[in-house]
């Protein structure tokens, strides 16, 4: 006799917990008490939302300043044209909510800075967080990261290079780097503001390739590491202390080494 199929939510998700070797049930578990904070509400965000919303985690904390356009719609798969010029956190929320109605979600239709999380996430010891980056700003990066080293919350940086999908480093408090160890990234700010305000012009006006393609292949990388880590699994996790990418077109894995940096102007004070 043939069992009948258990119609919930998360059974898929839960099969394929065990066909990886994980323990289901103890990512589940985390998961469904993790306080979620996703930052970037784009291609990117709409895939992780819509991937992490289905294990129900105790919150969801949407956050973008953008705006929905035309140009949006060939990869952020959660808006049509009827949400054209509509905040992107506010849709995504609604959408969400749609597909899991037991989901507790907020969003904020702002671009995120250090004070805007401090004042939105109401931090208590007994919670878990995580943060998920999905912006393309040097300044979100940078608010990002303090308020996560201040504050010991895991984070990953999810993103693209052009055809390369990149994930990582994977923040994890006092384990592994931070995106500015090393200045790998080179993210130092320019000695000269008349260069740095040339550099912040050239980015400005740089449009990124970005496709269904780079933005769902980062994402799944992305969540094949939060999955790993939900199950307690840190050396499975591809982009601890690394910046992990694949070339979209040639499938080829690229590995930047990020070694905890004792001298890192972000997160050194973890080693004091």
């Amino acid at each position: 006799m043939v069992k009948p199929k258990k119609d919930t939510l998360d059974f898929k998700n839960y099969l394929y917990l065990l066909s990886i070797d994980v323990d289901a049930k103890l990512v589940l578990n985390n998961l469904k008490n993790t306080i979620v904070i996703i930052i970037g509400c784009g291609g990117i965000g709409n895939f992780l939302s819509y991937s992490l919303a289905t294990f129900t985690p105790e919150k969801m904390i949407l956050i973008d300043g953008d705006k929905i356009e035309n140009s949006n719609l060939n990869r952020q798969l959660l808006f049509t044209t009827k949400d054209i010029g509509y905040s992107k956190a506010d849709i995504l929320t609604k959408q969400i909510q749609l597909r899991n109605p037991l989901l507790d979600v907020t969003s904020y239709d702002r671009y995120v800075t250090e004070d805007l999380l401090e004042k939105s996430i109401k931090l208590t010891d007994n919670k878990r967080y995580l943060v998920i980056l999905s912006g393309d700003s040097i300044t979100a990066l940078e608010e990002t990261t303090k308020y996560c080293v201040k504050n010991k919350i895991p984070f990953l940086n999810v993103g693209y290079l052009n055809d390369i999908s990149v994930i990582g480093p994977f923040y994890v408090p006092r384990i592994s780097s931070c995106p500015y160890c090393n200045n790998t990234l080179s993210l130092e700010k320019h000695e000269k503001d008349s260069m740095q305000n040339e550099l912040l012009n050239i980015n400005n006006k740089y449009e990124a390739p970005s496709s269904f393609t780079n933005n769902a292949l980062a994402s799944s990388l992305a969540m094949s590491d939060i999955i790993q880590f939900e199950a307690e699994k840190l050396d499975k996790v591809k982009s601890l202390n690394k910046r992990f990418g694949i070339d979209n077109v040639t499938f080829k894995n690229y590995t930047l080494e990020v070694p905890k940096d004792k001298d890192c102007s972000f997160c050194s004070e973890e080693n004091k």
